[in-house]
């Protein structure tokens, strides 16, 4: 549990630890089990404690590298802070060479984002849903703008490195997004449309799909009826 593969830029497969800094989030999606009005178990690691974690797994040939989310905890910029020092401790203080994935949250400072870039391999920002109305609809607190915004300084670095050798090192693996299938009555067409517009628009490498599966005591704008399947589950502590 909480080990998962992905792949580098040159094809190979790595072992990578797949983790929540906390499942605690402020935010009320009503497709997430870490909702905010969801009666679950809370937890929250460290930043220390992740690098804990992480080194231990690496030294053990377990895991060549980190996949770090997290829900949104006081803010996104607090949030996006806690997350950029655990790869900062990773690569400065334990000279730590592996792979790290950061997920980024889209309404934090462009600049912590940057930042981000310099530590991480590669950073993702979910779209979460395939319309702006699906967004709209199961997580209105979220917005189309911001996480497109966080896309677009992504995709601006990458492309910085790319024109400026002597550039700083930015998300050389660069950047995927994850989009949630099901949920609503969106079409296969449109789905496929979406993630084309996001590829030829920021060049991302990849989009993942999740299935949606219906969350006990969600209300009852999110269908009942959605295909039996789980989404795919991080490790936290506890």
């Amino acid at each position: 549990m909480g080990i998962c593969h992905s792949y580098t830029p040159d094809g190979r497969c790595v072992s990578l630890l797949k983790i929540l800094l906390t499942n605690f989030c402020l935010y009320d999606c009503q497709y997430c089990v870490n909702r905010r009005s969801s009666d679950v178990p809370r937890a929250r690691f460290t930043p220390e404690e992740v690098v804990t974690l992480t080194m231990d797994f690496y030294r053990r040939n377990c895991v060549s590298g980190l996949f770090l989310s997290s829900g949104i905890i006081r803010s996104a910029d607090y949030t996006m802070e806690q997350l950029i020092r655990v790869a900062r401790l990773l690569r400065e203080e334990h000279e730590f060479r592996g792979y790290i994935h950061l997920k980024t949250i889209p309404e934090a400072d462009p600049a912590l984002i940057e930042q981000a870039g310099r530590y991480a391999d590669r950073l993702s920002v979910n779209i979460e849903l395939p319309t702006d109305a699906s967004l709209q609809t199961l997580a209105p607190e979220k917005h189309i703008g911001s996480i497109k915004g966080a896309m677009q300084t992504i995709y601006t670095g990458v492309q910085t490195v790319l024109n400026e050798p002597r550039a700083p090192r930015f998300a050389p693996a660069g950047q995927s997004t994850q989009m949630i299938v099901g949920a609503d009555d969106t079409d296969d067409s449109t789905i496929l449309h979406s993630a084309q517009s996001l590829y030829g628009n920021f060049k991302l490498r990849r989009v993942y799909y999740s299935a949606f599966s219906p969350i006990p005591d969600s209300p009852k704008s999110v269908p009942l009826a959605a295909p039996p399947l789980m989404r795919e589950h991080r490790f936290v502590p506890g």
